[in-house]
């Protein structure tokens, strides 16, 4: 038996009492009288002693169990478990403590990315403001000069507006439960068609786009919208990275009631270093070539969260210098 509320404890304590009591009237005093002043004074220990338990002790306790858990008003006294109470407060303080580390990640999350888009605007944003200063100055009235940064500020405005997009899509991900219209649509053709789009972009590059297929079937459950969505920045982003005369291969396996995907090239790779961050939001592992060839930075994090919006993972294999895989998993349509 464990004393772990007053009642139980005051009878412990009593009981105590009463035995040492006992022995000492019993040896002092032999009137008839003797079992009643037993009586009374049990009955008067377990009182004085229950209420300097519940005022002094317990009831401080309660406060801070109630106080924890928010139970003011439906927890009585005799209700709270001693022992319980030293396990729910060291969770409690586990709790707040994994709460405020969250807190912390997220701080230096918020300022993270406050940083990565002023940064990302700044760009075009001063580089729309220097040729608009140049054709103020009298560049708009030289034919060789006006028509050429004005198609240069045109092509800041173009970069500005693909971050905001990006931004918005990749909100709406985050902050909203992404709703998908799962339909049965063909994988093979879907990739087929971001392949014929992305073409004229890869032979400026001399890339090689080719499909490989060993699957039974070609049909997914999936939204076929975001999972065109994901293959064309998985295979523009191997273009993009791709080396010159490379190849980017599209693939196909059968496993069981899925299909996996594998979008796999030949180009400059991603160091080890940088693969723990690579779905980060405006995370560039060449952020040179990154800028130079207009990426916002914000294509895989919006891969990622398509994926696991239809319950899957996106993985990725690769090698500095050797190339890169990236793949997932469709459950194939019944």
């Amino acid at each position: 038996m464990r004393f772990n509320t007053p009642i139980k404890i005051s009878l412990f304590i009593s009981a105590v009492l009463f035995v040492l009591a006992a022995s000492l009237f019993y040896v002092a005093s032999g009137t008839e009288y003797f079992l009643l002043s037993l009586v009374l004074f049990f009955c008067f220990s377990v009182v004085l002693i229950y209420q300097f338990i519940k005022l002094y002790i317990h009831s401080k306790i309660s406060v801070i169990y109630k106080n924890i858990y928010k139970h003011k008003g439906v927890t009585r006294f005799v209700d709270v478990d001693i022992d319980s109470v030293e396990k729910e407060v060291e969770n409690w303080a586990m709790q707040k403590e994994n709460e405020i580390l969250e807190m912390k990640a997220s701080e230096t999350y918020r300022r993270e990315f406050i940083g990565n888009v002023s940064h990302e605007l700044k760009t075009p944003i001063f580089n729309i403001q220097g040729y608009i200063l140049t054709l103020l100055d009298g560049g708009l009235y030289d034919e060789e000069v006006n028509m050429k940064y004005l198609k240069r500020a045109s092509n800041s405005v173009d970069r500005m507006i693909n971050i905001v997009e990006d931004l918005e899509v990749i909100t709406r991900l985050e902050t909203e439960k992404t709703e998908l219209e799962i339909a049965e649509f063909n994988i093979v053709d879907l990739a087929k068609d971001v392949l014929d789009q992305l073409e004229l972009k890869a032979n400026e590059s001399k890339i090689e786009l080719s499909i490989q297929k060993e699957i039974l079937t070609e049909f997914v459950l999936g939204d076929s919208d975001k999972i065109q969505q994901v293959f064309a920045n998985l295979v523009s982003n191997s273009i993009k990275y791709g080396k010159e005369g490379g190849r980017t291969e599209v693939r196909f396996f059968d496993m069981n009631e899925n299909i996996l995907i594998e979008i796999a090239d030949n180009g400059i790779g991603i160091s080890e270093i940088d693969l723990p961050r690579l779905f980060e939001r405006f995370y560039r592992v060449d952020k040179n070539r990154s800028r130079k060839i207009g990426g916002t930075g914000l294509g895989l994090a919006i891969v990622k969260h398509i994926i696991e919006a239809h319950n899957q993972s996106i993985n990725v294999r690769s090698t500095f210098d050797v190339g890169s895989t990236f793949s997932f998993i469709l459950k194939k349509a019944k």
